[in-house]
């Protein structure tokens, strides 16, 4: 009885750091709506409701290997996953300390869709996996909402650039920068 149980602690124990170990979830999750504003619920390990600011990010991806920034924008990247994120603040302030994600650029092979859309898909499992997805030239609209600063026109929440045969990057609209 005391050596299964001490094999239990023992099995335990190695699997335990194996779990910890798993590598994060780069999956992007956003919903659309037809009666308003879309939302960006995760940029994959990157939870919006929590932090959405250049610090929220740097805690989950680490520090961004080049930034280019200007009067309103903040714009840092994270090469190794292939990522960019444009921060912005419409109050006046310095964008990369008080800014809110506005739009994000996936390119890295690690980033998918909640249906499994992968960066280097074929637009034939594109249109399989989002068959309402709207084209324009070579980017497709996979999820969206209706803007309710305009006109109430339909904007893109979650889009997938594509070569024409090929997903090359997603692109999210975020807007927790405000209007």
């Amino acid at each position: 009885m005391r050596r299964t149980l001490a094999l239990v602690v023992v099995a335990m124990a190695v699997a335990a750091p194996a779990a910890s170990a798993q590598a994060p979830d780069y999956t992007i999750r956003a919903k659309g709506s037809n009666t308003g504003l879309g939302k960006v619920s995760a940029i994959g390990p990157f939870k919006l409701a929590g932090d959405p600011s250049l610090a929220g990010a740097t805690a989950v991806f680490g520090t961004q290997s080049s930034l280019t920034k200007n009067a309103t924008l903040c714009r840092p990247g994270w090469r190794a996953i292939g990522l960019r994120i444009s921060f912005v603040n419409l109050g006046g302030g310095d964008s990369c300390q008080f800014g809110s994600v506005q739009t994000v650029s996936a390119f890295g092979k690690v980033w998918r869709t909640e249906r499994g859309l992968k960066i280097g898909s074929s637009v034939k499992t594109l249109r399989k996996l989002y068959p309402g997805a709207l084209r324009k030239g070579r980017t497709y609209r996979l999820v969206g909402a209706k803007s309710i600063f305009t006109d109430g026109s339909r904007y893109s929440v979650l889009a997938a650039r594509t070569n024409g045969k090929q997903v090359k990057s997603f692109r999210l609209f975020v807007g927790a920068a405000g209007e």
